[in-house]
């Protein structure tokens, strides 16, 4: 791809000119481009290529994301006209170019012109593997050298539909104990720089002698309201810096998703998304003919969790070894025994696609009940968690004045 200046008078005799992104590198590409559109061009020039990685880089700095429900609804569109008997390239342009998300739309458009310049469909998508997964380019190619192009596309969509709807579910699990939390840790800070510090300046003039507890509430409490911007920015720091190891550094990412898999609520919800995501996944390639061992080859690359992608990587070495599926799944020891038993069933009675088809569902609506259920699990962790915060907030604070009022009840004369 390249940007060219250009001008040209078209069809109508109107004068256009600007900067247009062209599937070629050379001026006489571009030229006959745009003149098998009907215009007269006066001239067309390449942009320096610096220039262009520039524009590229600003481009996809701004653009809007693609969801995987408006892929999903792009591509069902595409495969229901295909199955119509619409023309390959009339189906791109009517399904992809006029897509009210601006990315999808420009992705269109440029593929449309990749497919006039000779391209195939799979060809013109693997440049925008921002947009298409591995997976779904895979399919694509398969269908073109299989001829069910409208099958493989349907099956495309269907399976992003319903990794969208993993993906939804987990994350919507995963917010609930996050604001748990967030609003506990929030109504402490609260505490400590608007209720603390009045009660210190009672407990300063009656001259209560202090706990170490209490003066360590209390020395907190007066950073924090010294330097609440610089704690602030100090945790806003640790945060970043953190989210930036997990994603640039992989033994710190693996450390993260081990540690996640051991969370006692949070790892039920990892389970049933990851083994959703990858019995739905393999039963998917299973159907569209792609054999095992690519299957898993694709899979391992599509999981986003460190851990599962090393066992089944494991899978693969074992199958290799000469085991059979039911073995390989089995020892890799992450996978429950209602996994590998239907793993076995499917393995023996060339069912695997549809008995993996059984599983993702089974984990998708365990998944959904998870959610459901997500805030009766965590209310009793919350609990313990904001219960024990406050009773040491409360311990440190009045512990000091009970002390006082039984040295009084203790006085000489006192009764």
């Amino acid at each position: 791809m390249g940007y060219f200046r250009y001008r040209m008078i078209t069809k109508s005799g109107q004068v256009q000119g600007g900067l247009i992104h062209l599937p070629f590198e050379n001026p006489v590409s571009a030229r006959n481009f745009l003149e098998a559109q009907g215009a007269m061009v006066v001239f067309a020039e390449p942009l320096p290529g610096l220039v262009g990685r520039v524009i590229d880089i600003a481009q996809r700095f701004f653009e809007k994301p693609v969801k995987r429900e408006e892929l999903a609804e792009a591509l069902t569109n595409f495969a229901v006209m295909l199955k119509a008997g619409i023309p390959m390239l009339a189906a791109v342009q009517d399904s992809l170019t006029e897509h009210d998300n601006p990315t999808l739309a420009k992705a269109g458009r440029e593929m449309v012109q990749r497919i006039q310049s000779g391209s195939s469909l799979s060809e013109a998508a693997s440049h925008y593997e921002r947009i298409f997964p591995a997976t779904m380019l895979f399919l694509i190619k398969l269908g073109e050298e299989s001829g069910n192009l409208d099958k493989t596309i349907k099956d495309a969509a269907l399976h992003e539909q319903r990794m969208d709807r993993i993906t939804k579910d987990t994350k919507q699990a995963l917010i609930s104990p996050a604001f748990m939390f967030v609003a506990i840790l929030g109504a402490m800070a609260f505490w400590m720089v608007m209720v603390v510090p009045g009660i210190v300046s009672l407990l300063k003039g009656l001259g209560v002698q202090l706990p170490p507890l209490t003066v360590a509430v209390i020395s907190l409490s007066e950073w924090l309201t010294g330097n609440a911007l610089l704690a602030a920015t100090e945790v806003a720091a640790v945060v970043i810096t953190i989210v930036t190891l997990i994603r640039k550094v992989p033994r710190v990412r693996r450390a993260f998703h081990a540690f996640l898999l051991k969370i006692p609520v949070i790892k039920l919800v990892l389970h049933a998304s990851n083994l959703a995501f990858i019995t739905q996944y393999f039963s998917m390639m299973l159907a569209a003919g792609v054999d095992v061992m690519h299957s898993l080859n694709v899979l391992q690359g599509a999981m986003s969790n460190m851990i599962y992608q090393e066992r089944l990587k494991q899978v693969r070495e074992s199958l290799v070894q000469g085991n059979n599926l039911k073995d390989s799944f089995g020892r890799a020891k992450i996978f429950p025994s209602f996994v590998v038993r239907m793993i076995s069933v499917g393995e023996q009675s060339g069912t695997l696609s549809q008995q993996l088809d059984f599983v993702a569902d089974a984990y998708r609506v365990k998944l959904q009940d998870l959610v459901a259920n997500m805030s009766k699990m965590i209310q009793p962790i919350a609990l313990i968690f904001g219960g024990g915060l406050f009773l040491v907030m409360i311990a440190a604070l009045f512990a000091p004045l009970y002390s006082m009022i039984g040295g009084v009840g203790k006085a000489p004369g006192g009764r």
